[in-house]
This record gives C-alpha cells, structure tokens and sequence, in this order.
C-alpha cells in the first residue's frame, strides 16, 4: 500500500522568516500580489466620481472686410452753377478726396472759400461745406451727388437762421474743347471779355464767373471864382464785385450793393461793331476792349 504524503499549508502569519524565502511561498506569494495588483485599479475605478466637463460650443465668426471704394473723387473736382434766390451762384471745387472738400463760392461777387467734410453711402456722395462764419451772409452748403451725375441737389442754411434756407440745384460746367474760330461761350468768355473799360470805370471778367468793377468817384467842389460847381475826381479808387453768367449771347452781371449800379442787375449783348470787333452794349453803356501784347 503506497505512502502519501500531504503537505499542510502552513498560514503566512505562521511562517517563520526562513521559511518566508522556500520556493512554495514565494510562489504563493506572487500569485496573491498579482490578484491585489489587477483589483486595486478596479477599486479606485469604482470609487472614483465621474468627471462632468462642460460643453463649449464656439461660434465662428467670420471677419468683416471693409468693401473698397473705388469711386474717383476727382472726378467731382470743377466750377458748378445754379440758381440760388434768383442770381447765379459759383461753387468751385478745388480739392476732393474721400473725407475732406476745399474750395469757393462767389455769389453777387461776395466770394467765400469752403472747406468741410466728404462721406459716401451706396452710389450717393454727400458734401458738407462750411464757409467761414465771419460774414452775416455766411453759412453751410450740402450737396448730393447720386450716381455718376455732375448735377448735384444742394441746400444751403445760415449760421444766423435769419436768412431763409435755400435749396438749389447745380449743373457742372464741362469746359468744350476749344479752337480759334470757336462761339463765344463760358469756357472762353474771359478770354474775349477779360478788360473792358466805358465812359465811369474798368471792368474784369474772372473764370470762375467773378466780375470786378472799379472805378474812381466823383465829387463836386466850388471853383471859388465864378461860384460855379465843377466835377472833380476823388483819388480813392472803388472796387464794386459782381457775378456773371452767359445765356447764348446775353450777359447777366448780379452786383453786390453798391452806389453805382442802382438796380443791382446788369443786362449786356454781345454784339459785333462795323468794325469787326467783338465787344458788350447794352443797360445804356458802351464798352471798348483792352488788347495787350503784340
């Protein structure tokens, strides 16, 4: 009858330190910390609380890129004319761009220059011209342009507010291309009509629609002998401003007021005399022209 041998486990609080290094408790060891080993994640896992992370949803905006202006502000540049109360007004343009506007106005040969602002919706240009506030006639102009026009709508109000408001609208003038035997029109009315002198002064007539008349006052005096009165001149030379402006052979010159010119609006022709020389007549004055040069 064979033998058997049975080896009893001994509990490893019941092994002695030697023992704790034989073959079988090494073995038996290794085996239980490799099941702690795989158990303990499992135990953190279990008795950890789970995460919550909040949702960020970002909205993706698209940046906004100012749309070019591409208009040619030079292109407004220019003398315009229109009416404004019944006499012709000049607005000259001298510099355009697209913030700032300077130039002039010249209105019954009262001149006053212009300088504001230039802003732009859609196809419409606004300008906003402020004249210069020392003047009781002085004021601000807006002009609109729409499109490609060159025949803007304009009001004018004054700084005072104790001159009614006024809304005009203006025309460009667009200078012909000109040759020697061309008609006389407004592009090149200085030109023939630059000096011109009659019986009382001398008058200029500008470009841009200015006309300048001086002329040296009269006064009468006692010559002490006859006891007569005689006229004499006053060595004092007078500069009275108008503006003019050309409707087919008709010149209309509007004064500032003066001592002169009672009715404040002169009515003059072109005419050609007997001796071929184009000159003006008319409002009981004859004229005669001043040639310079060879």
């Amino acid at each position: 009858m064979p033998i058997t041998l049975s080896r009893q486990k001994t509990p490893l609080n019941r092994i002695s330190f030697v023992d704790l290094f034989t073959e079988s408790n090494l073995t038996e060891m290794s085996t239980r910390l490799l099941y702690f080993g795989l158990l303990l994640p499992l135990f953190f896992s279990c008795s950890e609380e789970p995460v919550v992370t909040d949702e960020i949803i970002v909205n993706q905006v698209e940046a906004v890129i100012p749309e070019e202006d591409t208009f040619d502000y030079d292109t407004l540049k220019g003398m315009y004319i229109g009416d404004f109360g019944g006499s012709d007004i000049r607005l000259i343009l001298n510099y355009v761009s697209q913030k700032k506007a300077i130039g002039y106005d010249i209105h019954k040969g009262l001149q006053r220059n212009l300088n504001g602002n230039v802003t732009r919706s859609g196809d419409s240009v606004y300008i906003v011209l402020n004249e210069p506030g020392d003047n009781e006639f002085d004021g601000v102009f807006t002009l609109s342009f729409v499109g490609n026009g060159f025949t803007p709508t304009g009001v004018w109000e004054s700084n005072s507010g104790k001159i009614p408001k006024q809304n005009f609208k203006l025309s460009k003038m667009i200078k012909p291309d000109l040759k020697d035997d061309d008609e006389i029109n407004f592009a090149n009315f200085a030109d023939h009509f630059g000096y011109l002198s009659d019986s009382i002064g001398d008058y200029q007539f500008k470009d841009d629609g200015l006309c300048i008349f001086e002329y040296y006052p009269k006064s009468v005096k006692d010559d002490n002998e006859g006891n007569e009165y005689t006229e004499a001149r006053v060595e004092q030379l007078i500069e009275v401003r108008g503006t003019w402006s050309l409707n087919d052979k008709e010149v209309t010159i509007d004064w500032q007021p003066n001592k002169v010119f009672q009715g404040r609006k002169m009515i003059l022709e072109i005419v050609e005399t007997e001796w071929g020389e184009i000159t003006l007549e008319g409002d009981n004055h004859e004229f005669y022209n001043h040639y310079y040069g060879p």
